[in-house]
């Protein structure tokens, strides 16, 4: 007669898997818990229902295996009835309708089931169809609008000057850069209670405060003022900001090609301020080159996902918090990129 015994250790394993574990798993850490009570199969089976063969095939796998050899073996489901549905599939589904000659601009899986089984003699039912979506890692979302770049004919000189200036070890090197925060929530996804949705109030009449932020690359200083909007004139005040900051050296201020930085105002100002030189970037590569972006990205999760605040005045207070709370180290790790490591790479080590 094949019996279990087990030490202390294995019974509660196998009690605490008899309590928790769910359906037949649980069923069978008692097959094993009862023949080591001295239960034979036989016995065993006409209690729980099983033959005495399969309770003696499941007594073996625990001998070999321990409890995780009672727990199900992964399956691989039904296969397909259709074999080369996948990869018919993923070639059709790789092209808008309108390839194939059809009005339709979406695929639906009507359509191509049609599709399939029309031009290619695939047959398969709608839930074996998803599955094969499924299959090949093609998901139903929404695709997202990208705006049209036109290429910038200056790229090459403007990434050029760039290179020299983060080469320039002796020069102060500032990363600069606007953004708004509104009253008005920015609605991001959260953990919530199941079938409730958190509602928030939107103010009666929604405002915005403008911020300019310059972080030094190289160092990880970090300089900020507020505005009610985004004019040279605020542009001209953050920069001298920085004039008064860095008193000696040329300063270069690493900027996209918003209007204000090439502004007539703005221009005028800096023949005045030679010590200030603004970098222009490539078009349509403020994300990429501008560690900036990732400042604001953190201020903004930290302080605006899903709140809304009631006034201008308790939206400055929380944004110069957040701002002041950064340090340079926690901001030279937040905006690693080619950019700070080329700056600090070149720095002059002080003598």
């Amino acid at each position: 007669m094949l019996r279990i015994t087990l030490n202390d250790n294995q019974r509660q394993e196998l009690r605490d898997m008899g309590r928790h574990a769910i359906g037949r798993d649980s069923e069978r850490a008692h097959f094993v818990l009862m023949s080591d009570q001295g239960m034979s199969p036989v016995e065993i089976g006409r209690v729980m229902g099983y033959s005495a063969s399969r309770v003696r095939a499941w007594l073996e796998r625990y001998r070999e295996g321990g409890a995780a050899g009672l727990n199900d073996q992964p399956r691989s489901g039904r296969p397909l009835n259709e074999p080369h549905l996948t990869d018919v599939l993923e070639t059709q589904a790789s092209q808008p309708p309108t390839v194939y000659g059809y009005l339709q601009s979406v695929w639906t899986v009507g359509l191509l089931l049609l599709h399939l089984s029309m031009r290619y003699s695939v047959a398969s039912s709608d839930s074996g169809l998803r599955r094969a979506f499924k299959a090949i890692r093609f998901s139903w979302h929404r695709p997202k609008l990208s705006p049209a770049h036109r290429p910038d004919p200056d790229r090459a000189v403007k990434e050029a000057r760039l290179e020299t200036v983060l080469a320039d070890g002796a020069a102060t090197v500032i990363a600069a850069d606007e953004c708004d925060v509104c009253l008005l929530a920015i609605v991001r996804a959260m953990w919530q209670r199941v079938k409730t949705q958190l509602r928030l109030p939107t103010p009666g009449q929604n405002a915005k405060l403008g911020i300019f932020g310059g972080l030094n690359v190289r160092t990880g200083q970090w300089d900020f003022t507020l505005s009610a909007r985004k004019r040279s004139a605020d542009f001209i005040a953050f920069l001298t900001v920085l004039l008064t900051r860095y008193a000696t050296g040329v300063i270069y201020v690493i900027v996209d090609n918003a209007s204000i930085h090439h502004s007539a105002a703005t221009l005028k100002w800096l023949l005045t301020h030679p010590r200030v030189q603004l970098v222009y970037l490539p078009t349509y590569s403020g994300h990429q080159l501008n560690p900036v972006e990732k400042v604001w990205w953190q201020l903004k999760r930290h302080i605006a996902a899903n709140r809304n605040f009631k006034s201008l005045d308790e939206l400055q207070l929380v944004i110069r918090a957040c701002l002041l709370s950064f340090s340079p180290d926690a901001l030279l790790q937040l905006t690693q990129s080619d950019v700070t490591r080329k700056a600090r790479l070149a720095l002059v080590p002080p003598a």
